[in-house]
């Protein structure tokens, strides 16, 4: 297909909340609280932004006189004391594994909180990540016993055979989850079949690190925005679908001189997460939160498969309203649709073929897709 032109330039139309996300990649604080609306305000703490906005509004003098004030201050107060105990409870972790195991490799926002980030809260965390070898796992699950940890869930202990991490552990004290990984991506997931998840190109991409002065493992920069971007688009989620964004934006300026993109390149030669980046990078290009060449873009537009431009605008329209706007649209655009509007278009078919699956996810009961699911198979006409 040939290449969508990157946007360079905001619609003139931008969602308020697009204005915090730019004045973090800034560095800014100049931006005055009481210019947002209190469902504005609501949003961003529904969806964890609440410590970014109070950093980005912290120079207005006139602050403390928004009625929402002292719910958005003791939100980020909250914020700080949850992050120092997810952060001590790593350091646990990590310290009753040493002598057992190699390096515990951290994932997702326990690695990139104090990597990236200015402050660790300003990163929200529902749980704790970190991936390690399977011939390790006997050893840090027993670790993850001797310190309180217990195994729950409402899945089977079955499910968690072929998943890509062990059954999540509970600190009942401390309330705080584990997810002990194996692997990156589900193995029944379409990522689990690219190149760059791949186990050995896994094992090429760890690197030494630190945390508070302990020996850890983290992934590469390259392998890692591979990861955000694909975390995110795997499930359309309202709630927490700007941290992915915040996320790039921290790394990007962090690293954006240092990125080897041949390398990116070369493992996003017909992936499926190739989309994935694209979309995601694309969206922040649009409302210029990180800054990257048009060279770049067209080339990853050119390597994907999944947009045309009307397929990349439909979903552009969805992160507006639904992850940054967090507008309600009635039945027509509950979050189940939303959700299959976003699987269809993002299915790895041709862009004619998602946006024709998108009045199919939408008007055929779930039973009649399964039974006609062979035919559908047969035709490329689904996911």
């Amino acid at each position: 297909m040939l290449p969508i032109p990157p946007t360079g330039n905001a619609s003139a139309r931008e969602p308020q909340l697009i204005r915090v996300l730019q004045a973090a990649a800034q560095g800014r604080n100049d931006l005055r609280l009481t210019t947002f609306s209190e469902s504005e305000i609501l949003w961003a703490l529904e969806t964890g932004l609440g410590p970014v906005l109070l950093e980005t509004t912290k120079a207005d003098p006139d602050a403390t006189t928004s009625p929402l004030w002292p719910l958005l201050h003791g939100t980020n107060m909250t914020a700080r004391v949850i992050t120092a105990e997810h952060l001590d409870a790593m350091a646990e972790i990590i310290d009753a594994c040493e002598t057992h195991v190699p390096p515990l490799i951290l994932l997702k926002g326990i690695s990139v909180c104090g990597q990236y980030y200015p402050e660790p809260h300003l990163r929200p965390m529902r749980d704790i990540d970190f991936l390690i070898g399977a011939d390790h796992f006997p050893a840090v699950e027993s670790s993850l016993f001797k310190l309180g940890y217990r195994q729950k869930s409402n899945a089977p202990a079955g499910f968690y055979e072929k998943h890509h991490h062990s059954m999540p552990f509970f600190h009942p004290q401390r309330a705080i989850w584990v997810e002990v990984h194996r692997g990156l991506v589900p193995p029944r997931s379409r990522l689990s079949r690219d190149r760059v998840f791949s186990l050995e190109n896994l094992k090429s991409q760890i690197q030494p690190s630190e945390f508070q002065g302990r020996t850890v493992s983290r992934l590469s920069d390259e392998l890692q925005i591979v990861y955000i971007a694909s975390h995110w688009a795997q499930q359309f989620q309202a709630v927490g679908g700007m941290i992915a964004m915040l996320d790039m934006i921290y790394l990007w300026n962090n690293k954006r001189p240092k990125l080897d993109w041949d390398k990116l390149f070369n493992w996003l030669s017909g992936s499926a997460a190739s989309a994935y980046l694209y979309v995601l990078l694309s969206y922040l290009d649009k409302y210029r939160l990180i800054d990257i060449s048009p060279e770049i873009l067209s080339r990853l537009s050119s390597q994907q498969r999944s947009f045309g431009s009307v397929n990349l605008k439909i979903v552009r329209s969805l992160i507006d309203r639904c992850l940054v706007e967090g507008r309600h649209y009635g039945k027509a655009l509950r979050l189940r649709n939303r959700a299959l509007i976003w699987e269809a278009l993002l299915s790895g078919r041709s862009p004619l073929i998602n946006l024709l699956l998108v009045p199919w996810k939408l008007a055929l009961p779930h039973r009649l897709k399964k039974r006609f699911q062979p035919l559908r198979d047969r035709f490329c006409i689904g996911a």
